[in-house]
C-alpha cells in the first residue's frame, strides 16, 4: 500500500496471442507488440505499463466510490434507528501533565449524524478528484521517464552535464561503471521531474509525445494528441482550484467547459465550485480512454508496418461510409 493508501482492486493478466479465445478476447483491452526496430524496445515497455496504469487509475476511482457508498450506508443505518442514540466522535487531548488521553469531542443524535454523513460527500469527491489527478500525473511522468531512461540525450545537453556524459560513455567498461551511470541517471531524472512539475501536466504530456515520436492513432478523427493535452489542462485547472481552496468557479474554468474537449464538465462562472461523484467518473473515463489511445499510438510507433495497414484500413472505411 502506498503513502496515499493505494492498493489494486482490478489487476490484469497478460494473454499471448496464441492463447486468445473468444472468451479472452472479450476482456482484452491492451495490445503489446514487438517493435520493428530493436532500438524502440522502450515502446513495448510502455505498452506493458498500459495495463498496470489502467488498474491503478481504475482502482483509485473504485476506492473513492466505495468510500462515498459507505457514507450512504451509514446515513441509512443511522436514519433507520428508532431507539434514541448518539453518534460519538473521539480524538486525542493532552492534559496539563503532558499525558495524552482519548476524549469525546462531539455528539450527534443519529438523525443529525445521518444528515452529516451525506454532507461529507462533497469533501470526498474533491479529495477523490485530487487523488485521481495525482495518479494521472504519476502515469504521465512514469511514461516519460521510461522513455528518457532509454533515450537520455535530451537530459545531458550543455556543459553542466559533461560529467554525466562521461559516465554514460564509461558504462560499458565494468559493472561498477554501469552502476555509477544508473545511479547518476536516476538522480538526473529526479532533478528533471522536480523542475518539470511546474511546467503544467499538459505541456509535459505534449513534450513526451513529441520526443517519443507518438502520433494520433490512425482511427482517431474526432480527437488528437493536442486535444488530449487540452483536456488535461482543464483537469489540472480544477485540481489546482481545489488544492488552493477556491470556492467559486472562475471564468477560466467556465471557458474550458465550453470547449469541445471539456470531458462533460459544465461549471459556470461565479457559481460555487462543488464536485460530485459524476466528476470523478468523468475523470476516470478520460484516464481510461487516454490509456487506450496511447496504447494504439505506441503500437503504431513501434511498428510502422502496422501503422501503414491501419491507415489503409481507416481510409477504406471512410470511403465506404461516404
Amino acid at each position: 500500500m502506498s503513502a496515499r493508501g493505494q492498493f489494486d482492486l482490478v489487476g490484469h493478466n497478460l494473454i499471448r496471442y496464441e492463447e486468445f479465445s473468444p472468451g479472452s478476447l472479450a476482456v482484452a483491452n491492451n495490445v503489446i507488440v514487438p517493435p520493428d526496430d530493436p532500438n524502440d524496445e522502450w515502446a513495448r515497455a510502455l505498452m506493458l505499463k498500459i495495463g498496470e496504469w489502467r488498474a491503478v487509475l481504475r482502482s483509485t476511482y473504485i476506492r473513492w466510490a466505495m468510500a462515498i457508498n459507505g457514507l450512504h450506508v451509514a446515513a441509512a443505518k443511522y436514519k433507520s434507528e428508532t431507539v434514541p442514540k448518539e453518534f460519538i466522535v473521539n480524538s486525542i487531548r493532552i492534559d496539563r501533565s503532558g499525558a495524552s488521553r482519548t476524549e469525546v469531542i462531539a455528539k450527534y443524535p443519529f438523525r443529525e449524524a445521518s444528515e452529516a454523513h451525506l454532507e461529507v460527500q462533497g469533501m470526498l469527491c474533491a479529495h477523490g478528484f485530487i487523488d485521481l489527478y495525482a495518479g494521472l500525473e504519476e502515469m504521465v511522468f512514469d511514461f516519460y521517464r521510461t522513455y528518457l531512461s532509454e533515450k537520455p540525450d535530451t537530459l545531458m545537453r550543455g556543459p553542466e552535464f559533461a560529467d554525466l556524459r562521461k559516465l554514460r560513455r564509461a558504462a560499458s567498461c565494468s559493472e561498477k561503471s554501469r552502476a555509477a551511470w544508473a545511479k547518476a541517471l536516476i538522480e538526473r531524472l529526479n532533478e528533471w521531474q522536480r523542475k518539470k512539475l511546474y511546467d503544467g501536466l499538459n505541456k509535459v504530456f505534449l513534450a513526451f509525445c513529441h520526443n517519443a515520436g507518438l502520433q494520433t492513432p490512425s482511427g482517431y478523427t474526432e480527437t488528437s494528441i493536442e486535444s488530449w493535452a487540452d483536456s488535461i489542462s482543464g483537469i489540472s485547472l480544477i485540481r489546482n482550484l481545489l488544492i488552493h481552496g477556491e470556492n467559486t468557479v472562475p471564468q477560466e474554468l467556465a471557458e474550458f467547459c465550453k470547449k469541445p474537449y471539456s470531458l462533460g464538465f459544465s461549471f459556470e462562472a461565479g457559481k460555487p465550485l462543488r464536485l460530485s461523484l459524476t466528476h470523478l467518473q468523468l475523470l476516470e473515463a478520460f484516464s481510461d480512454q487516454l490509456l487506450t489511445a496511447l496504447n494504439f499510438s505506441l503500437v503504431e510507433r513501434a511498428s510502422p508496418t502496422l501503422r501503414k495497414e491501419a491507415v489503409k484500413h481507416f481510409k477504406r472505411k471512410r470511403t465506404e461510409s461516404d
